[in-house]
C-alpha cells in the first residue's frame, strides 16, 4: 500500500523536518547546490532495525553493532543449521522490506565456498518484527546449506507528512504486485513483470531531476527456504526525477531466471534506513558512475574509494565517517546482467568492516559468476550507523 496512514501532530513533523533539511544542508556544504529542488515528500520511515551476525560468533545472542528505532538491539534468537530467526525488538509493523547480505571469511585459514544469504519470510509478533533467514553456497557447482554470518536490515514506513529527501522501497510478491511500497513524493511506486526473473520497477518523485543517476540501490531476493534465490539490479535510469530500475532474479542451484518474491530500496541523500544518520554513505562500483551515486555524508560527492583486495574482492573506503560509524551494518547488490552476485568477506580475526584512522573501510565485496567462480561485478553497497 502507499505511504498514507497514520499522522502525528504537524507541528512536529514540521519542526524535524526543518532540522533535517537545515543538517542535510551543513553537511553537504555546496555539492547540494547542484542538485535540482523536489517538489515536497513524504515523511521518513519510523521503524527500523539493522545489525550483522558474525561469522567467527556462534549464536543465539545479539547482533553486532544492531541499533532499532525502538533503541532496542537485535537479537538471533534461533539457528537452526543454515536458518536463523532474527528478532527486532519494538519495531513490529505490518508492512516493510528487508535486505541481507552474506558475511563469509575470507579464506584463511580454510577457504570458504562462495554464499548469499535471503530472507524467507517476516512479519510483527506483538510489538517485535521477526525476520527468518536461510543462507546458502555453491560448492563444486552444487547447492548447499551453509552457515554463514549475515548483515540485516529492516525498514518500515507508516506515515506522511512535511517535506524530506528522496527515500523509497518496494516488496514484491514475485509476480506483478507489490506486498509492500513507499515513496516519499506521495505517489504510490509500481512494477511490471515482463518475463520469467525480470521486472520494471518505476519510483516515481524521487532522486535528482534530468536524467543524472544519482542515489542507491539494495534489491534482495526472498526464498521460500525450500528454492533459494539471488536477486540483483540489472539496470537503472533517471526518467527525468523517476527512477526507473531493472530487477533480476535467478535459481540459487541452476542460476537461471527465476520468479521469486523481493525487496528494493532506493536512496539519495539519507541512509539505507531512510533517515540522516550519524556516518553513513553509499557508493556505486561502474565504471564512469556519476558523482551523485558516490557519497561519504562527513566528507561529500565523489570521496569514497575503491581497490581491489586478492583474490578478487573489492575494498571500499568512506574516507571521513571511521571515527564515528560504529555501530553499523552494510549490504551490498551485484549490478549488471547475468546471475553474479557478491557478497562480504571478512579477514580472520578481524571484521567485515573496521575504522581505519578515520575512514570507514569495507573490508572486501566478494563477488561470483552464477556458477560460483569469483569473479569481478559492479555492485552498489550501502553503509549505516545510527
Amino acid at each position: 500500500m502507499p505511504a498514507t496512514a497514520s499522522a502525528p501532530a504537524a507541528g512536529r513533523r514540521g519542526l524535524r523536518s526543518r532540522v533535517l533539511l537545515t543538517l542535510l544542508a551543513l553537511i553537504a556544504g555546496t555539492a547540494m547546490a547542484f542538485v535540482p529542488a523536489r517538489a515536497a515528500h513524504a515523511f521518513l520511515p519510523d521503524a527500523w532495525g539493522y545489525g550483522y551476525h558474525d561469522p567467527a560468533t556462534p549464536g543465539p545472542g545479539p547482533l553486532t553493532a544492531s541499533r532499532t528505532s525502538a533503541a532496542s538491539i537485535g537479537q538471533l534468537i534461533s539457528v537452526s543449521g543454515n536458518n536463523y530467526v532474527v528478532v527486532f525488538p519494538g519495531v513490529g509493523t505490518a508492512q516493510g522490506v528487508v535486505h541481507v547480505t552474506a558475511i563469509s571469511k575470507t579464506g584463511n585459514p580454510t577457504p570458504q565456498p562462495p554464499s548469499w544469504c535471503e530472507p524467507v519470510k517476516w512479519s510483527s509478533s506483538g510489538s517485535d518484527e521477526i525476520v527468518v533467514v536461510s543462507c546458502w553456497a555453491l560448492s563444486g557447482g552444487t547447492i548447499v546449506k551453509f552457515p554463514t554470518g549475515f548483515a540485516i536490515t529492516y525498514v518500515s514506513a507508516t506515515f506522511t507528512g512535511a517535506p524530506s529527501p528522496d527515500f523509497a522501497y518496494a516488496q514484491s510478491d514475485g509476480g506483478s504486485a507489490l506486498i509492500a511500497q513507499y515513496d516519499s513524493s506521495g505517489i504510490p511506486p509500481s512494477v511490471s513483470h515482463i518475463g520469467i526473473g525480470v521486472w520494471k520497477v518505476k519510483l516515481p518523485g524521487v532522486g535528482p531531476g534530468g536524467i543524472d543517476l544519482g542515489g542507491d540501490l539494495q534489491v534482495t531476493g526472498q526464498g521460500s527456504g525450500a528454492t533459494p534465490t539471488r536477486c540483483k539490479v540489472g539496470d537503472w535510469v533517471n526518467g527525468g526525477g523517476t527512477q526507473l530500475a531493472t530487477v533480476l532474479c535467478f535459481n540459487g542451484a541452476t542460476g537461471a531466471p527465476m520468479d521469486s518474491p523481493w525487496s528494493l530500496t532506493y536512496q539519495f541523500r539519507l541512509d539505507l534506513r531512510g533517515q540522516f544518520g550519524n556516518a553513513w554513505g553509499y557508493f556505486w562500483q561502474h565504471g564512469g558512475a556519476p558523482i551523485l551515486t558516490d557519497f561519504d555524508v562527513a566528507a561529500g560527492w565523489g570521496s569514497v574509494v575503491s581497490g581491489t583486495v586478492p583474490p578478487a574482492g573489492i575494498m571500499v573506503v568512506f574516507r571521513a565517517i571511521g571515527f564515528g560509524a560504529t555501530p553499523g551494518t552494510a549490504n551490498v547488490t551485484a549490478f549488471g546482467p547475468g546471475p553474479g552476485f557478491c557478497r562480504f568477506g571478512e579477514p580472520a580475526g578481524s571484521t567485515p568492516w573496521i575504522n581505519n584512522s578515520g575512514s570507514l573501510q569495507i573490508q572486501s565485496v566478494d563477488c561470483f559468476s552464477g556458477t560460483g567462480v569469483a569473479a569481478p561485478s559492479d555492485f552498489f553497497v550501502s553503509y549505516t550507523s545510527f
